[in-house]
């Protein structure tokens, strides 16, 4: 059965001030999460994250190094993350992509995630000229294989489609949009691990996300959680989204 997963990217924002106050504020929210939560603040506030997260609120982080430790000046490889208590990276996001990351080396990092026990969150998408040119399905197979190549368990990863051309846009996928991507992923990720159980990890939507969409991505049939970005910034706004999850098993229980 595939988990639910909520990511919160803080992005490069909060201060050591601002995320003391986050995390103090966050636990009469997160108390009431039944759901694998994460956030992942910048690498200047992971001491403060590993002291003050609430015991089921799980560290990520943003970004790892495609290298190891060793003389790479401003690079944070796996490595230095590990004692932190950091299970999750965002692999491929696509303001790394647009700096000029390749799926290459978006491969690298993630056997590099995988090496070290980390859960890489690959991130694959689409640009508006990609979109209307009904070049969608082809361009996220592309970046599945060749980000992916050589990983041999893919129930150890998770996948999220961000939509290039709804990042800070104001525009927004449509459920059956997302619907239709998460079922292109699933099959390709199931081809290149050559087994039924290969189809088994959690795709997330990354795409503007607000508490007033965030039902109708949660409703919509193999999307198994949301990659929040600074909406996540507000804990009782990022919860709200979280917690609409638990409102429609609830209502669909009823």
């Amino acid at each position: 059965m595939r988990r639910t997963l909520f990511v919160g990217n803080w992005k490069a924002h909060f201060t050591v001030e601002e995320a003391e106050n986050y995390f103090k504020e966050l636990p009469q929210h997160s108390a009431k999460w039944v759901y694998e939560t994460v956030l992942t603040p910048p690498y200047t506030l992971m001491q403060t994250a590993k002291a003050m997260l609430p015991p089921n609120v799980i560290l990520g982080a943003q970004d790892v190094s495609h290298h190891g430790i060793g003389p790479y000046c401003g690079e944070i490889p796996c490595g230095l993350l590990k004692p932190f208590g950091v299970k999750y990276a965002i692999i491929g996001h696509v303001e790394r992509r647009v700096m000029g990351e390749t799926n290459e080396r978006i491969n690298t990092k993630i056997k590099n995630c995988l090496a070290h026990g980390i859960t890489p969150i690959l991130c694959v998408g689409d640009n508006l000229q990609e979109y209307q040119s009904d070049m969608t399905k082809k361009v996220i197979e592309k970046q599945l294989q060749e980000c992916l190549a050589g990983v041999s368990d893919m129930t150890k990863i998770v996948v999220a489609y961000q939509p290039i051309w709804s990042i800070g846009t104001g525009f927004y996928a449509s459920g059956e949009l997302c619907r239709m991507i998460a079922g292109t992923i699933r099959q390709q990720v199931q081809r290149l691990g050559g087994s039924p159980m290969a189809a088994n990890f959690p795709i997330l939507y990354a795409g503007g996300i607000t508490t007033e969409n965030a039902q109708e991505y949660l409703e919509t049939m193999d999307i198994d959680g949301l990659m929040v970005g600074p909406t996540s910034m507000k804990p009782e706004v990022f919860s709200r989204i979280v917690m609409t999850r638990f409102q429609l098993k609830k209502h669909n229980m009823e």
